[in-house]
């Protein structure tokens, strides 16, 4: 069975001695008997600003709604802001990237909402994130990748020529 989180939030991923993450407290984790089960709660669980959109209006969780979690906390490290409460009344990290950065917009425009201390980082590599975590966020669940997806987006990038992010404009 799959096991649904329910709460994915930057709080809840721990790092260990080498850097390598693990999720904490499944207090509220549920089991899913196939990947495309859903189950209707009985209420909202979770962390405001990392709830999936399908969970927050209809109480229905899937396999799905934790991409959407992990997707904000992606945000979160790109942007350096929490995932609410910087924006104003009723926005949230998604829909504040979504304002600022049309959806066909040329990649680069990624800039205008890194945080300035990832200016190390290739360009590229904080692009193919910011994409990975669009992929997320996605309003339907439907057209969210997978967990295992994003974990293979994640580790079978392309290589690329180390390139600072620029800033400045």
């Amino acid at each position: 069975p799959l096991i649904i989180h329910r709460d994915v939030k930057s709080n809840n991923i721990l790092l260990d001695e080498y850097y390598e993450a693990h999720v904490a407290d499944f207090g509220l984790a549920k089991f899913l008997q196939d990947a495309d089960a859903s189950e209707c709660m009985s209420s909202v669980a979770g962390s405001y600003g990392y709830i999936a959109p399908e969970y927050a209006f209809t109480l229905k969780v899937d396999e799905k709604s934790d991409v959407y979690s992990f997707g904000v906390v992606l945000l979160e490290l790109i942007t350096g802001r929490r995932p609410v409460g910087e924006f104003g009344d009723g926005v949230d990290i998604v829909r504040w990237v979504r304002e600022t950065i049309p959806e066909h917009a040329d990649p680069a425009s990624v800039l205008a909402i890194v945080d300035p201390r990832l200016s190390e980082y290739p360009l590229k590599g904080v692009i193919h994130l910011f994409e990975v975590a669009m992929k997320c966020v996605e309003e339907q669940s439907s057209a969210r990748p997978t967990m295992r997806e994003v974990v293979h987006l994640l580790t079978n990038t392309p290589p690329s020529t180390p390139r600072p992010c620029l800033l400045s404009t």
